[in-house]
């Protein structure tokens, strides 16, 4: 024979008041709980945000020169390796979903480094470079893909951060100067995917 337990209305009572104030449903209402958090923290590059650190370039790219002290995203993957096509370093500018202010380089850059074989060896990389009004240009060199121009970076490590530095032809032919130093990586978001 079963026996069935029912809980006295006041036990029910105490026990779905419990359970909605422990999940924040009666103490706080949803939206109050979400503006709480939008003030908490500043989301990156938003007016009042701490300052990230920065990242100085300087492109030259067909005779035209493009230099700036930018918020690019500069980041590390310990995740790639030779094996896999992850890059080990990824910098961007601007960054994905950044919002770049009137006042700041309206010019756009991105590097993917793969991990070379050997320690410090970097022989496989995209650069890609695009000023909407003059000037754009890719190199990539990607065993098993596409070869886009030609050209060489070379990765120097420094305190917490790192420089690259490309030389080489962009898929149109124009020749390419990049010097990216990255004072510090971000962290939060993986590089590469």
């Amino acid at each position: 024979m079963r026996t069935k337990l029912t809980p006295s209305p006041a036990t029910a009572r105490a026990t779905t008041l419990a359970c909605c104030v422990a999940l924040g449903v009666i103490a706080t209402p949803a939206s109050s709980q979400a503006q709480a958090g939008r003030g908490a923290i500043a989301r990156r590059g938003a007016p009042g945000a701490p300052a990230v650190p920065m990242t100085d370039v300087s492109i030259t790219i067909g005779g035209a020169r493009y230099t700036g002290r930018v918020d690019a995203k500069c980041g590390l993957d310990e995740r790639a390796t030779t094996g896999n096509t992850r890059f080990y370093f990824v910098v961007m500018y601007p960054w994905f979903g950044q919002r770049v202010s009137a006042d700041k380089p309206q010019w756009r850059f991105n590097l993917s480094v793969r991990r070379g074989a050997k320690p410090n060896a970097y022989d496989q990389f995209v650069f890609s470079f695009l000023d909407g009004r003059k000037k754009s240009g890719t190199i990539q060199v990607i065993a098993g893909s596409e070869r886009m121009g030609s050209g060489t970076v070379k990765v120097t490590r420094h305190g917490a951060g790192v420089r690259f530095d490309v030389a080489g032809r962009s898929d149109k032919g124009d020749p390419i100067q990049a010097t990216i130093d990255c004072s510090a990586f971000q962290g939060g978001e993986a590089a590469g995917g």
